[in-house]
């Protein structure tokens, strides 16, 4: 399945199923075959098992005409997952991305994952405009996979992790990294990694994709394919494959530390290609 949240008209944005090149609202999809589910894709992945096959069975009906449908064109796609609990994300878990900043090749067996989060007021939806800070004259483009849990979890074993993730969706990590606010200030040591923090937690820095694709439809993770073009210029083209830290692998981590939630977004890092990076 392919989850998508969705407006018409400027209106309020709703849990939908792209299904055959169609829109189907999931709450009115549920109700025409006597079902129910929430207006939130969010909370339709809270329902665990259930919310899924209700989910699926809106999808067959709306695939053989039972339900009414919309067209795209009739509909704003946002980002397809609006309110997550948390934005995870992994820094230099591509080594390509390291060697572009001047980094050397790790060793994975001596290092760990480098987690870190963005803010949910960060979040915006494809076609939607990057605002660009007062304190910064750049920005960067960094493409992602990001994992979707659909299940909660802690102390979760790399085996069993792909049981708590609901999907995938493509996800552009923003980063302001030029920042002003050094300008005649003291030095304090860490003062450049909390800039690059603050580069990264901006208004409209949180770009994510339309389609939440369920693991059943999308594949083997890492085998999932991605690509940035900026003004027609393919700048960035790998795949999950590329990973120093597999999905599974940094969902097994994080968890060690923090209780997963359904919606959460793990982001899995960027390949090279990005503008101007400094990591």
């Amino acid at each position: 399945m392919k989850f998508v949240s969705y407006s018409r008209d400027g209106g309020e944005i709703r849990a939908g199923l792209s299904v055959d090149g169609k829109i189907v609202d999931l709450a009115d999809g549920a109700a025409a075959i006597v079902a129910s589910l929430p207006y939130n894709v969010v909370e339709i992945l809270g329902l665990g098992l259930d919310g899924m096959t209700t989910a699926g069975n809106v999808a067959d009906a709306a695939y053989v005409g039972s339900i009414p449908t919309m067209s795209e064109s009739e509909v704003t796609l946002e980002a397809s997952v609006q309110t997550p609990s948390t934005i995870f994300l992994l820094a230099g878990n591509y080594q390509s991305h390291i060697m572009e900043g001047g980094g050397s090749a790790v060793e994975k067996e001596k290092i760990n994952p480098r987690p870190f989060i963005k803010p949910t007021t960060s979040i915006i939806g494809t076609g939607d405009p990057i605002l660009i800070p007062p304190d910064s004259e750049t920005l960067d483009y960094e493409i992602e996979i990001a994992a979707v849990i659909g299940t909660e979890g802690r102390h979760i074993a790399v085996a069993n992790a792909n049981d708590y993730v609901a999907g995938y969706t493509v996800f552009n990590d923003v980063s302001a990294r030029s920042l002003k606010i050094e300008e005649g200030r003291t030095e304090r040591p860490g003062d450049g990694f909390f800039d690059w923090l603050l580069g990264k937690w901006c208004d409209s820095f949180a770009a994510i994709g339309p389609y939440l694709v369920t693991k059943d439809e999308a594949g083997d993770p890492s085998s999932l394919e991605m690509a940035l073009t900026v003004n027609g210029e393919l700048r960035q083209h790998s795949d999950a494959g590329e990973m120093i830290f597999s999905i599974p692998e940094s969902i097994a981590f994080l968890s060690r530390f923090v209780t997963l939630r359904p919606g959460d977004l793990i982001c899995m890092g960027t390949p090279g290609g990005v503008g101007a990076t400094t990591e």
